[in-house]
C-alpha cells in the first residue's frame, strides 16, 4: 500500500476512524466550520479531507466527486488510512408521496441498480448498514427533535434520469423505496466488503410525485425556495450528526477499555 493516497493524497495519521463524506461542498465546508484545529488536505479535483475536533474527538471530513465511483475511491482509501466509521450526508430524488423538499431519509437498505455495488458484490448480497450505528444516529437526532424517516432506498449510477426509467423504476419499486440517490448501495456494499460500519442519510432535493427535477435546489437563481429548504435541512442536521460521531466514537472506546 502506497504511504500517501493516489486520490486524497493523505496518508497515516491523517484521517480519524469517525468520517463524514458528501459530494456537497456546502456540507463539507460548514461541517469543518463546526470543528477545532482543522487540518485540511486538497486531494486530487473534487477529494478534499479535513480533520479537526469536537467535544475532545477527532473526526474526519470528506468531500469527493458526485457518483458511486468516486464514493468507492474514498472509502477504499479512507479504509486504507484507518476509518472504521462512515457517515455519508447527501441528498435525493422522492419517489414517495409522503416526503417533501428537505425531509431527511435514513436509509435501512438499498437496491443495488448501480454498477459499483455489484462489483463488489453479487447482486443477491443485500446492501445494508450497521444498524447500530443506525440507531445511534437516528437516537441522536431524536434527541434534537428532527424528524427523519427510514427505509429502502434506490441507487442508480446516473443523477438525471429520463421519465421511462423513472416510470418504470417507480412501478418497480414504488411500494419498497422511499427516495432516488446514486452512492447508497456503494456505499453499504464497500463498507461490507471492507468491515466498515456505515450509514447513509439524505436530505430530499427533488420529488418525482411532485413534479420537481433532480437539481433543482442546487440553482441558487431559478429554485431559491427549494434550495432554503434542502439546505435548511442540512444546516439543522450538521452538528447533530457531527456530535453522533464524536459520541459513537467514545462509545466505541468505553467498549475496548471495558476489555482490557
Amino acid at each position: 500500500m502506497p504511504r500517501i493516497q493516489p486520490f486524497t493524497k493523505a496518508g497515516k495519521g491523517d484521517v480519524s476512524s469517525h468520517v463524514l463524506v458528501t459530494s456537497l461542498e456546502e456540507v463539507y465546508e460548514n461541517a469543518i466550520s463546526l470543528l477545532h484545529d482543522v487540518v485540511e488536505r486538497p486531494g486530487r479535483p473534487g477529494f478534499r479531507l479535513a480533520t479537526g475536533s469536537l467535544h475532545r474527538a477527532e473526526l474526519s471530513v470528506a468531500l469527493r466527486p458526485v457518483g458511486p465511483s468516486a464514493l468507492a475511491i474514498l472509502v477504499e482509501e479512507l479504509s486504507r488510512l484507518g476509518a472504521r466509521v462512515i457517515m455519508h450526508l447527501d441528498t435525493g430524488l422522492a419517489i414517495s408521496p409522503s416526503l417533501g423538499i428537505g425531509s431527511v431519509v435514513l436509509a435501512t437498505a438499498a437496491i443495488k441498480g448501480d454498477g459499483v455495488s455489484k462489483t463488489y458484490a453479487p447482486i443477491e448480497v443485500p446492501a445494508i448498514p450497521d444498524y447500530s450505528l443506525l440507531r445511534h444516529i437516528q437516537q441522536s437526532l431524536e434527541v434534537h427533535n428532527i424528524k427523519t424517516v427510514a427505509g429502502v432506498v434506490w441507487s442508480l449510477d446516473t443523477f438525471y434520469l429520463n421519465e421511462q426509467l423513472l416510470e418504470h423504476g417507480a412501478r418497480l419499486y414504488g411500494k419498497i423505496a422511499l427516495a432516488v440517490d446514486m452512492d447508497t448501495a456503494s456505499l453499504f456494499t464497500v463498507s461490507m466488503n471492507r468491515k466498515l460500519m456505515s450509514a447513509s442519510v439524505l436530505v430530499i432535493e427533488s420529488s418525482l410525485p411532485k413534479g420537481i427535477e433532480r437539481g433543482s435546489s442546487y440553482l441558487e437563481d431559478e429554485s431559491d425556495e427549494l434550495r432554503r429548504k434542502v439546505f435548511d435541512s442540512i444546516d439543522k442536521l450538521l452538528k447533530p450528526l457531527l456530535e453522533a460521531l464524536a459520541l459513537h466514537m467514545e462509545k466505541m472506546k468505553s467498549k475496548v477499555n471495558a476489555r482490557i
